[in-house]
C-alpha cells in the first residue's frame, strides 16, 4: 500500500490534504470528498483490520449507532470505506479542534460546549446506550465553538459487561468491571468538568485505580472564573457511589443552567474545595492501632497487679517477648526489603526513561517523524504506555517498555543514512520533473536529517533557480499559444540560460522549429494553389516545388505538381478542395472550413464541400475552445471552467484523425486543469489577537502562524478585532509553488 501523504487519491473519490490527528494504531486525515463535494475527516484504522471480520462487524455497529443519534450533537459518520486493504471511517470534519484546548479558561468560554455535551449524553442515554469514553479529546468543536460528541467505538448497551475506557475518566464502577451504566457517563462528565476548571484531570498526575476507588477527590482549584454551582456539580458527579450523583444528563443540564445564572457565584469561594472527609470506616481503621495499644497497656497493667503467687514464670515471659521481638523484626526486614526493591525498580525505570528521552529527542531533532512516521509514532506510543505504567507504580513494566522503545529508536538511528539518501534522491527526481515545491520539501528534510548536507544545499539553491526558469517557460508557452513565436523562442532561450535542465524549454524550441517548417509548407502550398487558380502555372509549379523541398514526399505537393505537369488546368473547385484537404491534414481547421465554404459558395450542390463543412466545423470549434482555456488558465480555477475542460478533453479523445495537434492541445489543457485542482499551501501570519476569516472557506480564529490548504483561485482574507479597524487582503493563489506568507493583523485602533 502507498504511504498516506498529502495529495494521495483513494478510490478516485478522496484526496488527502493533511494529517490532523494520531493515536494508537489510528490516524485521522483531512480530505476532500469529491462525491460529497466537501471536506471530511478520514479515520484510518490498523493495517490488519481488513482481515479481522469481528472488528469490522464492531465498526459497522459503531457506524449504525452513530447514525441513529441526532446530528446536531454528535459527529456525523458518513460510512465505513475499504480501499486497497485500507479500512477507514468517513466522518464530518469540524475545524475547531477538541475541547481540551479550553482547559483552565473561564466558564464563559466553555459553557455552551459542555451544555452541548450534556445534550449529546441525553440523546445517547435515550437510546439505552452508554458512551463509556467521554473525555475532552472526544469532544470536537465546529467553527462557531459548538461542541459535538464523537468516537463511539466503546459505546455499549446499558447493563452489558464490557471493558475499556480512559483511566482518567473511568468511574469506580467501570474500573471494577461492573456492567455499563449511564451513571458511568455522568462520572466521566464530572471528570471532564474538573479538567476544564482546574486544567488537569482528577488525581493527576498520579492517577491510579486505588486512588479513584478509595481516596477523596482532590481539591478543585479553578484557574479561571467559574461559578460555585458548577464546581459543586463537578464534585457531585465525581461521587464514589452512583446514588450520590445526579440522576440523569437532563438533571445535569438543569443544574448547569441554574449555576450559570448565578453570576455572583463565579467569585464566591467553594466550600467543597477542601478534601472530602474520609468515611466512618476509614476513621475506625485509623484509630484501631491506638485502641489496640491501649488494650495492650491495660493487659500489662493487669499482669503486674495480679498477686505474685499467680504470676507466670519470668523465663516463660522472656521467651514470649523474644519471640514477639523476632516476629516484629522479621516483619520490619520484609517491609524494608520491599521498600528497597521498589526503590531499585523505580531507579531502573528512571534510568530507562532518561535513556529513552535522550534518544527520542535526538531523533526528533532529525525529523524522524517525517521519514519514519509509523515506527517513530510507535516508539512514542510505547514510551507513553511506559509513562502510564510508571504513574501507577508498575516500575518494572515501565522500565521494560522504555528499554524496548529505546531499542527501536536505536534501529531508527541506524536507518538515518538511508533516509538521508532517499530524501536527497526524491528531491533530485522532483527537480527533474520540474516540481520545485516537492524538491524543496525533500531537500529540507535531508537538511533536517543532516544539517549542511552539500547535495541538499545545492538542490535547494537549484530549486530557486528552477522556479525562475519554470516561470519563464510558462510565460514562453503563453506567447507560443498566442501565436507570438519570436517572443516564445526568446523566452525559452532565456529559461535555458537560467537553468540548462529546465523541463519544457528545449521541447518548446523544438516545437517552434517544427511549426515554422509546417507554416512555411502551408504558405508555399497556398501560394501555389492561388497561382494555379489564376492560371500562373510557372509560379504555381515553383511554389509546389518549394513545398516539396520543405516536406519531401508530401502527397499534396506531388499531386499538385502532377496535375500541372500533365497540363491539366484544375478548376477552382478542385483547387479549393485540395487546399481544404491540405489544411485538414495539418489540423488547420479554420483554414479548411474557409476553403470548404468558398467551394460551397461556388457550387452549392457539391457533396464534398457539404461533407467537409460538417467535418471541419466541430473540429474548428473544439480547437478554438481548447485554445481559449489554455491561453487563459485562470478560467480553470472556477468549477465551471474545470468542468468545461473535462468535457473538451473527453471530446478530443474521441475525435478522429488527424489529431496530433488536437491531442497535444488536450494534454496541455489536462495538465493545466490538474494543476488547478491541486491544493496550494497558504501561510497566514497574525498576532494571536486578530480573528481571521477566509470568505467562502471558513473561520480560523486567532493565531500567530497557520498553514491553509486551498485550491488555486482568488480569496478574500479578513481580520477583525474589537476596537480595531478590520483588515482585508485579496490573495491570488496560482497553481504550483506556495506564495509568500500573507499577514493579517488589526493594528489601527478605531
Amino acid at each position: 500500500m502507498k504511504e498516506l501523504t498529502p495529495g494521495l487519491e483513494l478510490g478516485a473519490r478522496f484526496v488527502l490534504v493533511r494529517r490532523i490527528g494520531r493515536g494508537g494504531s489510528a490516524e485521522v486525515w483531512l480530505a476532500v470528498d469529491r462525491e460529497r463535494g466537501e471536506r471530511v475527516a478520514l479515520k484510518f484504522l490498523g493495517e490488519f483490520l481488513a482481515s479481522d471480520s469481528g472488528r469490522l462487524a464492531e465498526l459497522e455497529a459503531e457506524v449504525a449507532r452513530a447514525r441513529g443519534l441526532p446530528p446536531e450533537f454528535t459527529v456525523a459518520i458518513h460510512g465505513l470505506q475499504r480501499v486497497e486493504d485500507r479500512v477507514f471511517l468517513v466522518m464530518e470534519f469540524l475545524e475547531g479542534g477538541d475541547l481540551g484546548q479550553l482547559r483552565g479558561r473561564s466558564f464563559e468560554s466553555w459553557a455552551r460546549a459542555v451544555d452541548s455535551v450534556a445534550a449529546a449524553l441525553e440523546a445517547v442515554h435515550a437510546q439505552g446506550l452508554v458512551h463509556r469514553d467521554l473525555k475532552c479529546a472526544n469532544v470536537f468543536l465546529d467553527g462557531t465553538g459548538r461542541a459535538k460528541l464523537g468516537d463511539f467505538g466503546l459505546t455499549a448497551l446499558a447493563g452489558s459487561a464490557t471493558a475499556g475506557g480512559s483511566p482518567y475518566n473511568a468511574s469506580p464502577q467501570q474500573l471494577r468491571g461492573e456492567p455499563a451504566s449511564q451513571s458511568d457517563d455522568l462520572y466521566a462528565y464530572g471528570a471532564l468538568l474538573y479538567e476544564l476548571i482546574s486544567g488537569h484531570p482528577p488525581y493527576y498526575p498520579e492517577v491510579t485505580r486505588d486512588r479513584v476507588l478509595h481516596e477523596p477527590v482532590p481539591p478543585l482549584l479553578p484557574r479561571g472564573s467559574v461559578p460555585a454551582g458548577v464546581r459543586e456539580l463537578a464534585l457531585r458527579l465525581l461521587a464514589k457511589s452512583p446514588g450520590e450523583r445526579p440522576a440523569s444528563a437532563t438533571v445535569v443540564r438543569a443544574k448547569l443552567a441554574a449555576a450559570a445564572a448565578d453570576e455572583a457565584g463565579a467569585l464566591a469561594p467553594l466550600a467543597h474545595e477542601a478534601p472530602i472527609a474520609a468515611p466512618e470506616s476509614s476513621r475506625t481503621v485509623r484509630w484501631l492501632p491506638i485502641a489496640l495499644g491501649a488494650a495492650a497497656l491495660a493487659a500489662v497493667a493487669v499482669i503486674f497487679w495480679v498477686p505474685p503467687k499467680k504470676a507466670p514464670d519470668s523465663s516463660e515471659m522472656a521467651e514470649k517477648a523474644r519471640a514477639e521481638a523476632e516476629r516484629e523484626g522479621e516483619a520490619r526486614r520484609s517491609a524494608e526489603e520491599q521498600r528497597l526493591a521498589q526503590e531499585a525498580a523505580r531507579a531502573k525505570a528512571d534510568a530507562a526513561r532518561d535513556r529513552f528521552n535522550v534518544a527520542f529527542k535526538a531523533l526528533d531533532a532529525r525529523a524522524t517523524a517525517r521519514w519514519a512516521t509509523a515506527p517513530f509514532a510507535e516508539t512514542r506510543d510505547v514510551g507513553a504506555h511506559a509513562a502510564q505504567r510508571y504513574a501507577v507504580g508498575d516500575y518494572l513494566s515501565a522500565a521494560e517498555h522504555w528499554d524496548a522503545a529505546s531499542a527501536k529508536l536505536a534501529e531508527l538511528e541506524k536507518a538515518l543514512p538511508d533516509a538521508l539518501a532517499a530524501a536527497t534522491r526524491r528531491g533530485q527526481d522532483a527537480l527533474a520533473a520540474g516540481k520545485t515545491g516537492a524538491a524543496r520539501e525533500a531537500f529540507e528534510l535531508a537538511l533536517a536529517i543532516q544539517p549542511n548536507h552539500p547535495p541538499a544545499t545545492a538542490g535547494i539553491a537549484r530549486a530557486g533557480r528552477l522556479d525562475q526558469a519554470l516561470a519563464l517557460v510558462d510565460a514562453a508557452r503563453g506567447e507560443e499559444q498566442a501565436g507570438r513565436a519570436s517572443a516564445a523562442e526568446a523566452g525559452y532561450r532565456k529559461a535555458l540560460s537560467v537553468d540548462s535542465g529546465v523541463p519544457g524549454a528545449q521541447e518548446g524550441l523544438n516545437r517552434l522549429a517544427a511549426i515554422r517548417s509546417a507554416d512555411a509548407y502551408s504558405v508555399a502550398m497556398s501560394r501555389g494553389f492561388a497561382d494555379a487558380a489564376a492560371g500562373r502555372n510557372d509560379e504555381a509549379r515553383a511554389a509546389f516545388n518549394q513545398a516539396l523541398a520543405l516536406r519531401p514526399g508530401a502527397r499534396e505537393a506531388r499531386d499538385a505538381l502532377a496535375a500541372l505537369e500533365q497540363g491539366q488546368k484544375a478548376s477552382a473547385l478542385e483547387l479549393l478542395e485540395a487546399r481544404a484537404r491540405t489544411a485538414e491534414s495539418g489540423e488547420r481547421w479554420d483554414e479548411a472550413l474557409a476553403a470548404w465554404r468558398e467551394a460551397a459558395n461556388l457550387e452549392p450542390t457539391l457533396e464534398s464541400a457539404r461533407e467537409g463543412i460538417a467535418r471541419a466545423t466541430p473540429r474548428a470549434e473544439l480547437q478554438r475552445r481548447i485554445d481559449a482555456l489554455t491561453s487563459h488558465p485562470e478560467k480553470l480555477w472556477a468549477p465551471e471552467g474545470r468542468a468545461e475542460a473535462r468535457t473538451l478533453i473527453a471530446t478530443a479523445a474521441s475525435a478522429g484523425n488527424p489529431r496530433e495537434r488536437l491531442a497535444a492541445s488536450a494534454n496541455e489543457l489536462g495538465r493545466l486543469a490538474k494543476a488547478a485542482e491541486s491544493p496550494v499551501r497558504l501561510r497566514l501570519e497574525s498576532d494571536g489577537l486578530t480573528q481571521v476569516v477566509i470568505y467562502r472557506v471558513g473561520q480560523y480564529g486567532a493565531f500567530s502562524t497557520r498553514d491553509v490548504e486551498l485550491l488555486p483561485g482568488r480569496y478574500t482574507v479578513v481580520g477583525t478585532r474589537d476596537g480595531y479597524r478590520d483588515v482585508r487582503r485579496e490573495v491570488v493563489l496560482p497553481p504550483g509553488a506556495p506564495p509568500s506568507p500573507v499577514t493579517v493583523r488589526c493594528e489601527e485602533p478605531i
